[in-house]
């Protein structure tokens, strides 16, 4: 094949993946759901659960394996770009004692709970859902970071539409979610490394490449980025600084990923490193986040759908297991985080609308399908159960947090 066919069913691949992400994402908004919430479900359709399914040959002339490793690249590299605008995001002024305090104690209940439900997952359904035969702990572990996990950039995007982000109420979410997914990431990269490596060798190199890693940008790379900031007169202009930034964004997502961390936890942690210098953080976001939200997004959520069945979960068997597993998401967040912020002595209301919003999986849950894909955690089945979980614990948020409103503070 030329390169020329190439580049023109890579062309057709993503001008499909845009135009559907465009349309169902409208939609989604139109019915007062986030967009990211339709772009997912457009994923899902241009995969073999809908269109293979409708349109066999078409979608076999849409999407050939010949087109999968390109939207693969594209994908990731867009996941790392992403994760970068989330970690930059996150405000750091919001880490004080009193606040760290109330979501150390919150994020602990969110994060155990979840791991208690996943080893629930192995000992009922192990047999149907771990044919890869990885350890019960790694397994265990996987499916407590699955349930762990919080779509961080969308609780971000719902609580600044309400208003609410500088509040305390909204300050905790942040640094709660912050915390699990930071925690959770790491897990995630213990069982990669558990799973693939022969030694414990690789569980070392892991861990102290990690420490390292994370030391490094926070008192080698900030300090060099502040001071070279500091000399930027024109950020908005200067496209010096920005490829400084971009370069480093792909070495730490080649180094993470070498570590077993993953490329999305580079760029994560170095968008968390970046100095606070806001018309800096602004000019970089306003170039990053255009084309990664409208390009690259799409394309992982259309890549993420590609390998998606929706149909195996209609076998006999495994239906069962899947509502149950379904229940056990909802149950391992939304009954920590409610309780434990009662316990803090907050509101019901309060209570409950951060745990509906925190409840959430959206992107994150599928990067982690995604990776158990990759790494050969989990199988077709699985992947499509976790595709479920990113759907609708996401498409519920809005209308749970709508309803705690209702509650008497």
């Amino acid at each position: 094949m030329t390169y020329l066919e190439i580049f023109v069913k890579v062309a057709v691949a993503l001008a499909l993946i845009l135009a559907a992400c465009q349309i169902i994402g409208g939609l989604a908004k139109y019915i007062s759901q986030p967009r990211v919430v339709g772009e997912m479900i457009a994923g899902v359709m241009l995969g073999p659960t809908i269109f293979g399914n409708l349109f066999p040959d078409l979608y076999i002339q849409v999407f050939p394996q010949d087109v999968m490793p390109f939207l693969f690249v594209i994908a990731n590299i867009g996941l790392s770009f992403y994760m970068f605008l989330v970690g930059s995001e996150i405000n750091l002024s919001l880490f004080n004692k009193k606040l760290l305090k109330d979501a150390g104690v919150i994020s602990a209940s969110a994060l155990l709970t979840p791991f208690i439900f996943g080893f629930l997952a192995m000992i009922f359904f192990g047999d149907a859902l771990n044919t890869k035969e990885i350890s019960t702990f790694s397994f265990t572990i996987f499916m407590g970071t699955a349930f762990a996990i919080t779509a961080f950039p969308m609780l971000a995007r719902i609580l600044q539409d309400n208003n609410i982000i500088k509040t305390k109420i909204g300050g905790l979410a942040m640094v709660s979610a912050s915390i699990q997914d930071v925690i959770s990431w790491m897990l995630l990269g213990l069982v990669t490394v558990l799973s693939i490596g022969d030694s414990y060798t690789k569980i070392l190199i892991m861990i102290f490449g990690a420490i390292i890693f994370v030391l490094f940008l926070f008192y080698m790379v900030r300090p060099f980025l502040t001071y070279f900031i500091n000399k930027t007169k024109n950020p908005n202009q200067d496209n010096t600084a920005f490829s400084v930034v971009i370069f480093l964004l792909i070495v730490c997502a080649i180094l993470t990923d070498y570590l077993g961390l993953y490329s999305v936890f580079g760029g994560f942690m170095l968008g968390l490193a970046m100095p606070r210098k806001q018309d800096f953080i602004e000019a970089v976001s306003i170039r990053v986040k255009d084309i990664t939200l409208v390009l690259f997004l799409p394309v992982f959520f259309a890549f993420s759908g590609l390998n998606t069945d929706m149909t195996i979960l209609s076998k006999s068997g495994i239906l069962g297991p899947t509502i149950i597993i379904l229940i056990f998401a909802f149950a391992s967040k939304i009954l920590p985080l409610f309780g434990s912020m009662r316990l803090r002595g907050y509101s019901k209301k309060d209570s409950f609308s951060i745990a509906s919003l925190m409840n959430a999986r959206g992107l994150m849950e599928l990067i982690i399908a995604n990776i158990g894909m990759m790494y050969g955690l989990i199988d077709q089945t699985l992947y499509a159960i976790l595709v479920a979980i990113a759907i609708f614990t996401t498409v519920s948020a809005l209308p749970l947090y709508k309803l705690s409103q209702k509650f008497k503070n």
